[in-house]
Formats: structure tokens, C-alpha cells, sequence
């Protein structure tokens, strides 16, 4: 899979987040792990298997009657993929916020703040940020540069 093309939807990543769970798993293994509230029916679920074997997430293979579903990217990768695809979108000006907002967000514990802090100690400083939302070179000229973004 072209890392650059990673494109999941929501849908899919509830399926994929049941076979990393399980390891691998057939579709009645899937089925029995989305959420009831959803009101998916069977037929939706193969579907989504199949997009996922089509975007190179999933292998198939068969095993007597039924096929056996396994996963081609480990979760964190998945994470990491959709983590750069969302930063490459905002503004650089603005990375700030998303990452305040996504720590706001989050349960931690002592342990995760800790990574966090230690990640954070660890990040070099830099004098400037720049505005990359226009093909501009030089610094934010969007009018947004000290806005903060609110939920």
C-alpha cells in the first residue's frame, strides 16, 4: 500500500480495529464485535472487508468454506499514517492547537504524560513558525496566526 495514498473511513477503521484486536478473524468473527448501535447488517461488513483487501489493508485467504481476514499494517503504522495526514492539513501556524486539543481530548496516565513530557523536552526549538496554507514563503499571512481554535 502507497503510504501516500492511506485513505481509511471511519467504517473501515471500526473493522480494522476488530482484526487488530483478534489478530485475525473470518466475518462472523467481525460481525460479533461491531457495535450493536450501529445496526450494520452482514452484507455491509463484507463489504468493508472487501475495500480493505483492496486498499492492501487486509489479506485474505481461504480456509475451508470461509475466508480468514489478516491485517497487512500494524495498527501504530495506521496511527502514525493518519497522525502525518492530519498535520500535513493544518496549517503549520496552528499545529499547537491540534496537538493541545488531541491532549485535551485524551484519558492519560502518569506513564503517558510522562512520554509526553519527555517527547516534548526533547523537541528542538525553533525561532519561527511559517504559514504554509498559501504558496507563500515567509511568515503567516492568513490572518489566523494567533487565533485559537475553540471545540
Amino acid at each position: 500500500m502507497n503510504e501516500v495514498e492511506f485513505n481509511v473511513s471511519n467504517a473501515e477503521l471500526i473493522v480494522m480495529r476488530v482484526i487488530w484486536s483478534l489478530g485475525e478473524a473470518r466475518v462472523d468473527e467481525i460481525y460479533a464485535q461491531i457495535p450493536q448501535e450501529l445496526e450494520w447488517s452482514l452484507a455491509t461488513v463484507k463489504t468493508l472487508l472487501g475495500r480493505l483487501v483492496k486498499k492492501e489493508m487486509l489479506s485474505t485467504e481461504k480456509e475451508g468454506r470461509k475466508f480468514v481476514y489478516r491485517p497487512l499494517m500494524e495498527e501504530c503504522t495506521a496511527i502514525n499514517l493518519m497522525a502525518d495526514g492530519l498535520i500535513q492539513k493544518v496549517c503549520e501556524t496552528k499545529h499547537v492547537n491540534v496537538l493541545q486539543e488531541m491532549i485535551e481530548k485524551s484519558t492519560l496516565t502518569a506513564k503517558d504524560i510522562e512520554l509526553l513530557q519527555k517527547s516534548l523536552n526533547a523537541k528542538e526549538v525553533v525561532g519561527q513558525k511559517h504559514c504554509n496554507c498559501l504558496e507563500t514563503s515567509g511568515l503567516c499571512a492568513c490572518k489566523h496566526e494567533h487565533e485559537q481554535i475553540s471545540a
